[in-house]
């Protein structure tokens, strides 16, 4: 896993970290505690910069976004996500979108409401772990080869 960029807030503290893993080819976003909904944007468009900048080149066509430890609802994000974000991502190569859901109930709930209102571009697929975002992105990228 290859760290690409740690997202910061305004306290200096580290609330994302975005890795990229070149064996299975995917972008992973991993959230740390609390954020506000411009925290999320502002991460989240950094994923978009490697995308555009790294992802196209290496045909990445999975973004996984870890909120084990995301807290609160970010429910507010979902037509942002949906008609901003990944449209945006999808230009570069992005198919799906696979998010690791948390055990806080808030966050959870955003997750269940971004895969009910996916978009036709980007499909969200909800796991409960890493490794069973990695099987489902290696059994997709088997049905393209």
């Amino acid at each position: 896993m290859i760290v690409v960029d740690l997202v910061k807030n305004s306290g200096d503290e580290v609330y994302a970290r975005i890795s990229y893993e070149p064996q299975k080819n995917y972008l992973l976003m991993k959230w740390i505690g609390p954020c506000s909904e411009e925290e999320v944007k502002i991460a989240s468009m950094r994923m978009y910069e490697w995308q555009k900048r790294e992802g196209a080149r290496r045909r990445c066509m999975f973004h996984v976004h870890d909120t084990k430890e995301l807290e609160g609802a970010w429910a507010g994000l979902v037509d942002w996500i949906n008609n901003y974000f990944f449209p945006l991502n999808h230009e570069y190569g992005l198919r799906y979108n696979i998010s690791v859901i948390s055990p806080d109930l808030f966050s959870k709930l955003s997750s269940y409401e971004l895969k009910k209102r996916s978009n036709n571009q980007v499909t969200t697929v909800l796991c409960e772990t890493i490794s069973e975002a990695e099987a489902f992105l290696t059994r997709k990228y088997a049905e393209f080869i």
